[in-house]
C-alpha cells in the first residue's frame, strides 16, 4: 500500500467515523478541500466504492450505506474500539490531518516526541509478521550487558514514549520485555516460531499498568481528593477503574491492578493529591517511599 493510498484510505474512515452517517456528495464536498487531495482531483463514486472495498480488506471496517437515503456508516463500530490497533491509526492520522491544516502556526503547538528505538520498529514488526526469531544484542540500564540473546518477539508496546518489544527468550518459557532504545544490535533469522493461538498481549497486560509484569493483581483502592477525581473520572488510570464513593472533597476509586513499579510511580506521581487505602502492603510500600523522599530533604 503506497503512502497516498494509505492516507486516502484513512481519511475516508476518518469522515465517515466522524460524521456518523454521511451522504457520498458530502463526501466528495469534504474531498474537494482535504489537504491530502494536493492534486485537487474530484472523488469519482467508482474510486469510493472502490476505496470501501480495500478498507475492508486492509482494516476490517466496513462502510455500509443506509437504503432509503443513501447515508455512508461504519456499520463495525468495534473495529475502531478504544485500544485497538485501528483506532491508534484513525487518532494519529486525525492529529496528522490537524497538523497539515495548521502548519502555518506550527511554532505554536508543541509535541512530545517518541524516539525510543524507532529505528528498530520496522525490522521488529517484520520479524513478528513473519514468526521469525531474533537475536539481540542488549544493554540495561544498569550497564548490564547481554549479547546473542535468542527470542520468539511476540508483540510490541509503547508505554511513556518508549517502545518495547515483548519476547519470549529461548529456551526458557517466559516472556521479558526489551526497551527498543536499549537494543545494541538486531539480527533476524531466517529460523521461526509458532506464535500461540491462543496467546493475546491485551489479555496479558489487563491486569497490570505499564509494561512490567511480576506482581500479582490485587483490589486497590484510591482516594483522590478535590479535581483529582475529576481528572481520573476523564481520563482513567486502568481499565478495570469504577467509583465506589464520592463526595465534593474527595471521591474512592477501585481497580483490580497488579501494584507494579510503573503503578507505583504513577500514584507517587499524583502528590498529595492521591492516597492508596488498601491493601494495607501497597499502602505501606507508598508511605516507604515517601519517607525515604523525605529524608532526602532534611
Amino acid at each position: 500500500m503506497t503512502d497516498r493510498l494509505y492516507a486516502k484510505y484513512m481519511w475516508l474512515i476518518s469522515t465517515i467515523h466522524d460524521a456518523g452517517k454521511i451522504t457520498f456528495e458530502d463526501i466528495a464536498r469534504k474531498w474537494d478541500d482535504a489537504y491530502i487531495n494536493d492534486l485537487h482531483q474530484p472523488l469519482k463514486l467508482r474510486t469510493f466504492h472502490n476505496h470501501r472495498n480495500a478498507i475492508l480488506m486492509q482494516f476490517g471496517v466496513v462502510i455500509e450505506c443506509q437504503r432509503g437515503n443513501n447515508l455512508y456508516y461504519i456499520d463495525n463500530p468495534d473495529a475502531l474500539e478504544k485500544g485497538s490497533i485501528n483506532q491508534w491509526l484513525l487518532d494519529s492520522f486525525a492529529v496528522s490531518n490537524l497538523l497539515m491544516d495548521n502548519r502555518a502556526i506550527s511554532d505554536r503547538i508543541m509535541l512530545e516526541e517518541v524516539p525510543s528505538g524507532r529505528s528498530y520498529l520496522e525490522i521488529i514488526t517484520t520479524a513478528m509478521r513473519e514468526n521469525r526469531q531474533i537475536v539481540v544484542d542488549y544493554e540495561d540500564f544498569f550497564g548490564n550487558s547481554i549479547k546473542g540473546i535468542k527470542v520468539n518477539p511476540y508483540f510490541i508496546r509503547l508505554f511513556k514514549r518508549r517502545w518495547y518489544v515483548m519476547a519470549l527468550v529461548l529456551p526458557g518459557k517466559e516472556i521479558h520485555r526489551f526497551g527498543l532504545d536499549r537494543i545494541k544490535r538486531i539480527e533476524v533469522l531466517e529460523s521461526k516460531f509458532t506464535y500461540p493461538k491462543d496467546f493475546s498481549p491485551q489479555e496479558y497486560y489487563t491486569d497490570y499498568y505499564g509494561v512490567f509484569h511480576d506482581e500479582e493483581p490485587k483490589t486497590v483502592r484510591l482516594k483522590a481528593y478535590g479535581v483529582k477525581a475529576n481528572y481520573l473520572r476523564s481520563l482513567p488510570l486502568h481499565h478495570s477503574q469504577h467509583e465506589i464513593e464520592s463526595n465534593g472533597e474527595y471521591a474512592i476509586f477501585e481497580y483490580l491492578i497488579a501494584p507494579s513499579f510503573d503503578f507505583v510511580q504513577e500514584v507517587l506521581s499524583h502528590g498529595n493529591q492521591l492516597e492508596v487505602l488498601s491493601p494495607t502492603s501497597f499502602r505501606q510500600q507508598i508511605k516507604n517511599i515517601i519517607q525515604e523522599m523525605h529524608a532526602f530533604y532534611e
